[in-house]
C-alpha cells in the first residue's frame, strides 16, 4: 500500500528539483525527505530518482510513475474537498451546458447550497475529462456504454431544421426528407453524434446531405443560418429564443421525429450519498 505522504514528497523532489528545496517547501528535514523517497522506492520495487552533483531527476520508472503520483494526490485532495465542503465538478457538452442545464443548476444551487463547478466543451473532451477523473459528473450528447460508469438518460431533446426567415422554406411548418439535400446543411460541434443519429433515422438520405462542417459550435451555426448561408439541424432548445423573436424559423421533418438522448454519467464507484448523484436525481425530477 502506497503512503500518500511519501508520494507527495516524491512530487516535491521532482518539482523543486532537489531534496533540500523539497524539504524547505514541505517544512521537513532533508533526511526525512530522503527517508520518504527510499520507502516509496521500496514499496514500488524500483528506483524513482537519481541524485548526483546536487541535481535530482526522475529515472525512466520515475517518469512513468509521475502522472499516477499526481493523480493519487489530486484524488486525495478531491476527497477532502468533498467531505469538508461539497462541490460538484460538472463537465457538459456545449449545447447541453449552454441551453439545457443553466436553469436547473441554478435551482439546485439555491435549494441545496451546493456549489457546482461547470466546465463546458466538446462531447469528446467531456468524456475524456470523466475518464481522467477531472470531473464528477458528465452531461453529454452521446455515450458508448463503456465499463466502470453509470449512465442515466436525462432527456430526449427534439431536433429541428432551422432556416432564415427569408428562406424559401420559411412559411412552411415541415420539410420532406428528400428536400433536405437541396440546401447546404451547416454543421457545428464535431463529435456531437448528430450525423450518426441522422443516418439511423433518415437512412440513405443522410448520406446525400450537403453538410458543411467547421462552424465549431451552435452559436456560430445560428448566426450563419440567420444571414442565409444555409440550413441546419439543431436541438430545439438551442433556438427557442430565436424562434420566438422570429430571427430563425424551425421546421419539423415530415414522417420522422428526430430526438437526441442526453446522458448523465458518473463513475460506478461514486457513493450513493455523493452530491453528484443528488444532482442527477434532481435533474431527473426537473425534466
Amino acid at each position: 500500500m502506497l503512503n500518500l505522504t511519501h508520494v507527495r514528497t516524491y512530487l516535491a523532489v521532482i518539482d523543486e528539483k532537489g531534496v533540500r528545496a523539497a524539504a524547505k517547501a514541505l517544512a521537513l528535514s532533508p533526511s526525512t525527505v530522503v527517508e520518504h523517497i527510499d520507502q516509496l522506492e521500496t514499496d514500488l520495487s524500483t528506483r524513482l530518482v537519481i541524485r548526483s552533483r546536487g541535481a535530482t531527476r526522475a529515472t525512466i520508472q520515475g517518469e512513468r510513475f509521475l502522472p499516477y503520483a499526481r493523480a493519487l494526490i489530486g484524488t486525495a485532495l478531491r476527497a477532502r474537498e468533498l467531505i469538508g465542503s461539497p462541490i460538484i465538478r460538472l463537465s457538459a457538452s456545449s449545447n447541453v451546458g449552454t441551453y439545457l442545464l443553466q436553469q436547473p443548476l441554478a435551482a439546485f444551487r439555491q435549494r441545496t447550497g451546493i456549489e457546482i463547478e461547470l466546465w463546458i466543451g466538446s462531447n469528446h473532451t467531456v468524456v475524456e475529462r470523466l475518464m481522467r477523473g477531472e470531473t464528477d459528473l458528465a452531461a453529454t450528447e452521446w455515450w458508448d456504454n463503456r465499463r466502470g460508469y453509470r449512465a442515466t438518460r436525462w432527456a430526449r431533446e427534439p431536433l429541428v431544421v432551422i432556416v432564415s426567415p427569408r428562406h424559401r422554406w420559411a412559411e412552411r411548418q415541415s420539410i420532406a426528407i428528400d428536400e433536405l439535400g437541396e440546401e447546404p446543411m451547416l454543421g457545428g460541434e464535431p463529435g456531437s453524434g448528430t450525423g450518426t443519429l441522422l443516418r439511423e433515422r433518415l437512412g440513405p438520405v443522410a448520406d446525400r446531405l450537403r453538410t458543411i462542417p467547421g462552424y465549431g459550435n451552435t452559436e456560430a451555426v445560428k448566426r450563419a443560418v440567420r444571414v442565409g448561408h444555409g440550413a441546419s439541424i439543431v436541438l430545439a432548445a438551442a433556438v427557442s429564443d430565436e424562434i420566438a423573436s422570429r430571427q430563425l424559423v424551425a421546421l419539423d421533418i415530415e414522417g420522422s421525429r428526430l430526438c437526441k438522448d442526453i446522458w448523465l454519467v458518473t463513475s460506478d464507484h461514486m457513493p450513493a450519498s455523493s452530491p453528484s448523484l443528488s444532482l442527477v436525481a434532481a435533474l431527473q425530477v426537473s425534466d
